[in-house]
């Protein structure tokens, strides 16, 4: 606004009869004539087919309205944070069995009023110091195993007294479950590899915590926190740690799919750089150094600098247009 304080606007929440691209494109269309709004830089949206759709469509509405900049190739702009997720969840499809150990137990602890305050006298008997207890995972969402990793390596010493004292807990796993017994209880072996991935997810938990904001400008983060989790991933993936080497690999193979190249990647991501005053043009060419060769760099930086031109000039012709049409 006026002072300058970000807003966030819901400007319609309604029910999609089904997921068509021209249905979706027809909600945003709606939306969009309902406030009279003419002018849209840009539409952030997840990777579904049905969305590619609804892009065109507004595309070509934008286009009849002669308001789409550039011709719309700055349009559909794929969501960082969905991106990040894809690329975790090709991650732990390699879930370790010390995951699933760690799992079983806070099942364990959270199945029953009971059984949790077995757990609780096993914390205090350690004088572990943390308000916050164990919490159960959400399989839809990675950030919810990462919490239930992070939460539950706090009390690995509770887990170990309640499996030296409970044997309702030593029975637990001797269950069965869909015809095969539990896996865990865990060990310090498990525990060890809990700590390499919490260390892991971590990294991408905080990225995603930091592009999903809505009280700050964000346009501008983008490509430093893409740039990070590229070179995090080149660099696990030549660690020693075998897990965590192959969950690497195949992260950097779904990164490399939506960002392994510029021509993937939405020029917004670049220009926000440009325009952030603290960086510039030369720290994209700094960034692109790190990977490329000084020929390529001068080739992605100069054509970063005129796509900057591009857009610049459509915006300065439709001043001109406009202080032409108001000296009439």
């Amino acid at each position: 606004d006026s002072d300058w304080v970000l807003h966030k606007k819901i400007l319609n929440f309604c029910q999609v009869v089904n997921h068509k691209g021209e249905t979706i494109g027809k909600l945003i269309e709606s939306c969009l004539l309902e406030w009279v709004i003419d002018k849209v830089f840009s539409i952030t949206i997840d990777n579904a087919s049905s969305n590619d759709g609804a892009i065109s469509y507004i595309m070509k509405r934008l286009r009849s309205w002669k308001t789409l900049i550039l011709e719309g190739e700055l349009l559909h702009m794929r969501c960082c944070a969905h991106v990040i997720n894809l690329i975790v969840n090709e991650g732990l499809k390699e879930m370790h069995d010390s995951i699933a150990c760690v799992r079983n137990a806070v099942r364990y602890v959270r199945s029953s009023p009971k059984r949790l305050i077995k757990f609780k006298t096993c914390v205090e008997q350690e004088t572990i110091d943390c308000k916050a207890l164990v919490c159960l995972y959400v399989p839809t969402r990675w950030n919810s195993t990462y919490l239930m990793l992070e939460h539950a390596l706090k009390f690995e010493k509770a887990f170990q007294i309640l499996e030296e004292k409970e044997l309702d807990y030593q029975d637990y796993f001797a269950e069965d479950e869909h015809g095969k017994k539990k896996i865990g209880p865990p060990s310090n072996y498990d525990w060890k590899n809990v700590e390499v991935f919490v260390m892991f997810l971590k990294v991408f938990y905080n990225v995603t915590n930091k592009i999903s904001g809505f009280l700050y400008v964000t346009a501008n983060s983008f490509f430093h926190e893409m740039w990070g989790i590229n070179d995090l991933l080149i660099g696990w993936s030549n660690e020693h740690n075998s897990i965590l080497r192959n969950m690497a690999i195949n992260m950097k193979s779904k990164y490399d799919k939506y960002w392994g190249s510029i021509e993937k990647i939405n020029k917004l991501v670049f220009l926000a750089v440009v325009l952030d005053p603290r960086y510039k043009l030369d720290y994209v060419g700094f960034c692109f150094g790190s990977i490329h060769d000084d020929a390529t760099v001068k080739v992605l930086v100069d054509g970063i600098q005129a796509y900057l031109m591009r857009l610049y000039n459509c915006y300065k012709s439709q001043i001109d247009g406009f202080a032409f049409r108001n000296d009439l």
